[in-house]
């Protein structure tokens, strides 16, 4: 996988949008945080809770999760758990994470489907949320279009991988 990290063109620009939406997700955990910080201060000692802060963190953090990534498989800096790497060797290796990027693909392709027809209804019904009644619409979109993106980053490793028997190396 090292080969198509180093690539030029489009998908050098393609690592560019999701460094971008990574750096967005950087933001806007450190806006949570000190939203959270002053939150506390002001429970706790001016008696001032901050209204609607709970559903500020909810939505922020989906954002978090969501734009980070696509950027993070990108970079293999995921959690990969190897318990069988050992026992399967590099060719049962290979196989499973053959299997595990097709079947990961099809699956955020599928999510990635519904959470835009999901967007669509909340933008239709103009669904918002409980006590700010802040639009639910552009959450579910930047999900759709981090399990999108995500989905084509699999895709892409997966045709890497098959074009690199041999030399598999992630």
């Amino acid at each position: 996988m090292a080969e198509l990290r180093h690539k030029k063109g489009v998908w050098a620009l393609s690592q560019h949008l999701l460094s971008w939406l990574a750096k967005v997700s950087g933001l806007v955990l450190f806006a949570i945080v000190l939203l959270i910080t002053v939150s506390v201060f002001c429970r706790y000692m001016l008696n001032q809770p901050i209204l609607g802060s709970q559903e500020l963190v909810q939505l922020g953090m989906v954002l978090v999760v969501m734009l980070a990534m696509p950027y993070t498989t990108i970079r293999n800096e995921h959690i990969r758990v190897d318990i069988l790497d050992k026992a399967l060797g590099p060719n049962g290796r290979y196989i499973g994470d053959l299997i595990s990027r097709a079947l990961s693909s099809v699956v955020l392709s599928l999510l990635a489907w519904k959470s835009s027809l999901k967007a669509l209804d909340a933008l239709e019904y103009e669904e918002t949320t409980n006590m700010l009644e802040l639009p639910v619409w552009p959450v579910y979109a930047a999900i759709a279009l981090s399990m999108s993106l995500y989905a084509l980053v699999l895709f892409i490793e997966l045709v890497q991988q098959l074009t690199s028997w041999g030399k598999y190396d992630d």
